[in-house]
């Protein structure tokens, strides 16, 4: 079992990240939103103003989206369905991917459901 954690520092990209992670049937889609600790330092603590020199990104938002996964390539397969759709993580700016091991959870994780689309 795998967590895959993406980081995406355009949220107007989610809509490409959550669908490629519904393809790879991705369990227990989860999207928080963030902010980087160097951007809210600079924005909201005086102290650490001359950090606003240093923030190259245009915003300072971003989103989060975490899932489970028991296959092993999901982070590969991730990447070359993101860039079919000109997602490259790899591109300064873009965001990152990476999986952490789970080798324990409570709680009832069905990883055999997956979603089909909104309820009508």
């Amino acid at each position: 079992m795998h967590l895959l954690i993406v980081v995406l520092e355009d949220p107007d990209r989610i809509d490409d990240v959550l669908s490629a992670c519904v393809t790879l049937e991705v369990a227990g889609l989860q999207v928080t939103d963030t902010q980087s600790v160097v951007g809210l330092l600079a924005a909201e603590a005086p102290i650490f103003a001359g950090l606003r020199q240093l923030v190259t990104r245009p915003r300072a938002d971003s989103k989060v989206v975490f899932g489970l996964t028991d296959e092993d390539d999901t982070l590969d397969r991730l990447t070359r369905l993101l860039r079919k759709v000109d997602l490259d993580l790899d591109a300064y700016g873009t965001g990152y991917a990476f999986t952490v091991g789970v080798s324990q959870w409570v709680g009832n994780l069905d990883l055999d459901t997956t979603w089909t689309g909104p309820a009508r």
